[in-house]
C-alpha cells in the first residue's frame, strides 16, 4: 500500500482560499467524497468544529465510511489541542480516539486512521494517570511502527515517536523506574533522549512544512539547554505558513519562548 503524502502545495492554497461564505455557498451534496472534500475545506480554513459537525451527521448514517471517520478523528484532535484544561481537552480527545478505533478496525493498514488515532492518544496520555498513561503510549507506539513499516519516511510518525520519547524522558528518572518495572509496556522500555532526537529531526525533515514538527524540535532543543539550536529552530517556526488549525498557537508559543531567551 502506497502512504499517502503531505497535501500538494497548489491544494493546500486552493483549500486555504474557500471563505466561509464561499463555503456557504457551495449546495450541499451527500456523496462521500463531497463531504470529505468539504470538511477538509473547513479544516484548513480553521474550521475544524464545523468540520466536526459535517462528518459526525454524515457517519450517522454512513457509520463505515473511513474517510469521514479519520477525517472526524483528526478534527477531534485537534480541538482537544486547542482546548484550555485537562476536562476540556479530554472531551474531544475521547472521542478523537474512538473515532480513530472506528478508522482503523475498517482499515487496520490505513495510514490516515492509524496517524490520528495515535496522535489523539498521545495528547490524551499527558492528561491520564500512570495505568491509563501507559497504555495510551503503548498504542502510539504500535500505531507509529505500524505506519513505519509501509511508509520509513512518514513525518507523522516519526513525530509520534519523537514526541512520546520526549514526554517518557521529561518524567523523574523515579517515575520512568517505577513505570518500567511496573508496567511491561515497549514503550516505555525502548524510549531515550536519543530517539526523541532521531524522530523529531527525522519529522521535520520529513515533511519540512509542518509547524507543529519544528515546534517540537525546538522544545526538545530547550530541554536539553541548547540554547541557540532552540532560538533557530523556534525563529523558524514564528516565519513559517501557518496549514493546520493549531499552527498560529505554536507561533504564538514560539515567540513567547524567543523573548524568554531574550530577556535572560
Amino acid at each position: 500500500m502506497r502512504a499517502p503524502a503531505p497535501l500538494p502545495t497548489s491544494l493546500l492554497l486552493a483549500l486555504l482560499a474557500v471563505t466561509p461564505s464561499a463555503l456557504a455557498a457551495q449546495p450541499h451534496e451527500h456523496t462521500a467524497e463531497a463531504v470529505a472534500a468539504e470538511a477538509d475545506a473547513l479544516y484548513f480554513a480553521g474550521r475544524p468544529r464545523d468540520a466536526y459537525d459535517l462528518l459526525s451527521e454524515h457517519l450517522e448514517a454512513n457509520r463505515s465510511d473511513y474517510e469521514a471517520l479519520w477525517r472526524a478523528a483528526r478534527a477531534a484532535a485537534v480541538l482537544g489541542v486547542a482546548e484550555e484544561g485537562v476536562e476540556p481537552q479530554n472531551a474531544w480527545l475521547d472521542p478523537a480516539i474512538v473515532l480513530g478505533d472506528r478508522a482503523v478496525a475498517e482499515d487496520p493498514l490505513g495510514i490516515d486512521g492509524l496517524y490520528w488515532r495515535g496522535a489523539a492518544a498521545g495528547r490524551r496520555a499527558m492528561n491520564a494517570g500512570p495505568g491509563y498513561g501507559a497504555e495510551l503510549a503503548q498504542r502510539v507506539y504500535d500505531d507509529a511502527h505500524a505506519i513505519l513499516a509501509v511508509d520509513p519516511q512518514h513525518g507523522g510518525a516519526h513525530n509520534l515517536l519523537g514526541k512520546l520519547n520526549y514526554e517518557i524522558m521529561s518524567l523523574s528518572r523515579v517515575e520512568r523506574f517505577i513505570g518500567r518495572t511496573l508496567v511491561r509496556k515497549q514503550a516505555l522500555r525502548d524510549s531515550s533522549w536519543e530517539q526523541a532526537e532521531t524522530h523529531l529531526r527525522t519529522a521535520a525533515e520529513s515533511w519540512p512544512d509542518y509547524v507543529l514538527f519544528h515546534f517540537d524540535l525546538a522544545l526538545l532543543h530547550r530541554k536539553r539547554g541548547r540554547r541557540e539550536e532552540s532560538l533557530t529552530a523556534f525563529q523558524r517556526v514564528t516565519g513559517m505558513v501557518p496549514v493546520h488549525p493549531t499552527d498560529v498557537s505554536f507561533q504564538t508559543d514560539a515567540q513567547r519562548y524567543i523573548q524568554e531567551m531574550s530577556d535572560r
